[in-house]
């Protein structure tokens, strides 16, 4: 097995700053996780980190998710536009196994692994496994591995949107009322949830996995119908990728001034977006924005992942268009070749790392907990959670992603 070409070999007309938006999802999250995994051992620690406007950004590790929700739908979205372009259909079976072997696979390896890692508490949660098998354990209470939400959402997602492609958006001729449609439910939905369902009673001032955060997380936080945008904002930029590329390119060419404007919206945007810890993921007193009223953060929560989303959205798009100066430092950036290893290992690495970490951390607590200080061990944590999560994630693309990933291709091709 050629290990270079599975790791290194870039392959044609790939997208490289896909690679590197990827690459930096699966980073944030993993760092996001070492600090919330470890937040209630070390809390003053590791509060601090909320009130650190350098650091503030690990606490917004959550949106790695739309990162990666929004890489998803236009990568998949493009492959169906541009097949229901050329047939004026899709071809559902093809589809459908293709997903399959390129997800469930090195998944249903993890589910079994994770026994290991889990011990007591992952064979407790394992009675609601087959929530995992059919992608529905995002709306089951404490499912077993329950990081793997997205996995889900996405799965539940992608069964309805070829369906919608070939049977819904024909009847639209203004394609774009049926976005903004599909758009604006998850927020008005993400409005009743917060508002009438918890009543503005989000996990502030709370115990990071208490009982009032462990009832958001999976009441709210992982439910499909709220957090679908990220994916259909990237399936929206497919649709407009394949089929007016033309006329994306005549805008990043010939509107440069405000082309350049809507780019530095954009950066400004997820800048500030990734820095404001004002979602509910941290407990308030630990935020900078600790003395604003609670409301201010409730209706931050229902429309900042929204905004999040289409921000990526654009710049991926002037990425792939522009030539301005203002954006091509940023393409660059994410075009470059380091981060194509990581972006190949990020769907296992996401898969095993919180896994490893709820196994690890507590032991390693323990054993130096009389050796070294509360920073060291915070960092040591997070170092080796890194490293041995890169480790097995290779592992697991050379063993069970790659052989699977050629099946697909010889099955469906």
């Amino acid at each position: 097995m050629d290990l270079k070409k599975i790791f290194l070999k870039r392959p044609k007309n790939n997208f490289k700053a896909i690679d590197g938006i990827r690459a930096i999802a699966v980073l944030w999250v993993i760092i996001f996780h070492i600090w919330i995994f470890q937040h209630n051992t070390f809390p003053n620690i590791l509060g601090e980190v909320a009130q650190n406007p350098l650091l503030v950004w690990i606490t917004k590790g959550d949106l790695g998710v739309d990162l990666f929700f929004v890489i998803s739908g236009f990568l998949i979205g493009s492959i169906l536009f541009k097949e229901y372009k050329r047939t004026k259909t899709l071809n559902f079976k093809s589809f459908y196994l293709r997903r399959f072997l390129r997800l469930f696979p090195v998944y249903f390896f993890s589910m079994i692994i994770a026994l290991y890692f889990l011990d007591g508490n992952g064979s407790e949660r394992w009675t609601t496994a087959w929530s995992n098998l059919i992608y529905v354990n995002n709306y089951v209470f404490k499912s077993y591995m329950g990081w793997t939400w997205s996995l889900a959402i996405e799965e539940q997602f992608y069964i309805v949107i070829p369906f919608l492609i070939v049977f819904l958006f024909p009847k639209f001729r203004k394609k774009r009322v049926l976005f903004t449609i599909l758009a604006i439910i998850p927020i008005v939905l993400t409005y009743y949830y917060s508002v009438h369902i918890f009543n503005f009673e989000i996990p502030y001032n709370r115990e990071i996995f208490g009982d009032i955060w462990q009832e958001w997380f999976w009441g709210y936080y992982m439910l499909t119908h709220l957090r679908y945008g990220g994916l259909l904002s990237g399936v929206i930029a497919a649709y407009i990728h394949i089929n007016h590329s033309e006329q994306v390119l005549y805008f990043f060419q010939k509107k440069k001034n405000l082309s350049n404007f809507l780019i530095l919206f954009s950066i400004v945007s997820f800048l500030l977006i990734s820095s404001l810890s004002l979602g509910q993921a941290a407990p308030v007193e630990e935020s900078i924005f600790y003395e604003l009223p609670r409301k201010v953060g409730v209706y931050y929560e229902i429309i900042h992942r929204e905004l999040f989303s289409y921000a990526v959205v654009f710049l991926m798009m002037a990425c792939l268009y522009s030539k301005s100066r203002i954006i091509q430092p940023l393409n660059t950036f994410l075009s470059a070749n380091f981060f194509y290893p990581i972006a190949k290992i990020s769907y296992s690495a996401y898969l095993f790392h919180v896994m490893f970490m709820e196994w690890f951390f507590p032991i390693f607590t323990e054993y130096a907990k009389n050796s070294l200080t509360t920073i060291q061990i915070v960092f040591t944590n997070g170092i080796i959670s890194i490293a041995v999560t890169i480790l097995v994630a290779g592992l697991m693309l050379v063993l069970i992603e790659e052989p699977f990933n050629k099946l697909k291709n010889k099955l469906t091709s």
